[in-house]
């Protein structure tokens, strides 16, 4: 793990990897307009629900993506601005654009997105582009990524397959949804694991904790495979995430 990490570039990191964040998600949201429009859950979002222009959702996103490239180009951070532009090459090109509506793997693209704020902190503060250790928490995310999705999209299938967008749920059904987030959970155990092999005794104890709740959660659902289930999996897994990030936060403080 990286040595005091707690200094002034950690936070003045933070700070601009939320610029670029706002401003990749503007994107996204500007890409999605449309079938955010249809499905019942995104309809209230400011674009579909005419709030926002959307060339002013455009305009936004370009400016907090260029604040944020700047804000790391000032203390000449290049690594984190090469993880900033993979996160957008993965988000709103890769995901979004090209494969969101074209294939029931998308996400298994998108995800890869979803880890690069770890990488762009991680090489702020450690001015290395890649180590092993930041490298498997991006995998967890990686990991943990279609299995938040996923449980998501099986209570919300028929809202994504009135708007054309060819889920897992929708594409191979529940069964075969919940098989492979199983699969995905087991992953993300064994992924986890080593994580917590490189903190400490502790930790690795408090986190097989956390991943036998999930997998626990998980095996759940395969005997009721209803939505309510399903919603409840989506719902537990951001406080598992997190719980997973403070455990690796406090093994480097303590």
């Amino acid at each position: 793990l990286v040595n005091n990490p707690f200094n002034f570039i950690y936070f003045y990191s933070i700070i601009f990897l939320l610029f670029a964040v706002m401003g990749t998600n503007s994107i996204t949201n500007f890409i999605d307009k449309d079938i955010d429009k249809i499905m019942e859950r995104t309809r209230k979002r400011p674009l579909p629900s005419n709030r926002i222009k959307p060339m002013n959702a455009i305009y936004f996103g370009i400016i907090m993506i260029l604040i944020g490239i700047l804000g790391f180009l000032v203390y000449s951070l290049y690594y984190s601005v090469i993880w900033i532009i993979f996160g957008i090459i993965f988000d709103p090109i890769l995901y979004n654009y090209l494969t969101k509506r074209k294939t029931p793997w998308n996400i298994v693209i998108g995800s890869f997105a979803g880890g690069a704020p770890v990488m762009v902190v991680w090489s702020a503060v450690s001015g290395s582009f890649i180590s092993v250790e930041s490298l498997l928490l991006m995998l967890t995310i990686v990991v943990w990524t279609p299995i938040h999705i996923w449980s998501l999209a099986i209570r919300y299938r028929s809202d994504y397959e009135n708007a054309g967008v060819p889920m897992l749920p929708v594409v191979r059904g529940t069964g075969f949804t919940i098989k492979v987030i199983v699969l995905s959970s087991i992953l993300l155990m064994l992924i986890s694991s080593l994580v917590s092999i490189m903190l400490s005794i502790y930790m690795f104890f408090f986190i097989m904790f956390l991943n036998i709740f999930m997998v626990y959660m998980v095996v759940k659902l395969i005997f009721n495979p209803q939505d309510k289930t399903s919603y409840l999996v989506f719902k537990i897994t951001s406080p598992y995430l997190a719980m997973l990030f403070l455990a690796v936060v406090l093994r480097v403080i303590f």
